[in-house]
């Protein structure tokens, strides 16, 4: 659990026991809070907890950024095959007689891509 906090620059592996032991486990928890919450656990100041929190909304913006950036990926690639750009189609393959899987197929070189 410690390792996440661990993530934010300004919490190290004591700090972040201690944020656990005061119920704090996710990043989530460290951009919500208000720094006086944060200052009273021994070792972080009012200045610190600021900094800590702003540092986790940062990860927080960074990450959500990343998802966005995967997602439109993904989409690209249900719509266009990633080998030869060709469109790609929704395709069921049989492995077995009770045993299917989906995937997109490339119109122009067969590529198959597993959804």
């Amino acid at each position: 659990m410690s390792d996440e906090l661990e993530r934010v620059r300004g919490i190290g592996p004591a700090a972040a026991e201690k944020l656990v032991k005061a119920g704090v486990h996710t990043i989530d928890q460290l951009a919500e809070a208000r720094p006086e919450e944060l200052a009273f656990v021994k070792g972080i100041g009012t200045i610190s907890a600021k900094k800590i929190i702003e540092n986790a909304k940062e990860i927080l913006k960074l990450e959500k950024g990343i998802e966005k950036v995967l997602e439109e990926i993904k989409n690209n690639f249900e719509r266009s095959c990633p080998k030869c750009g060709g469109n790609m189609e929704k395709k069921f393959i049989i492995l077995g007689p009770e045993k299917r899987i989906s995937a997109n197929q490339c119109l122009v070189c067969k590529f198959y891509l597993p959804t």
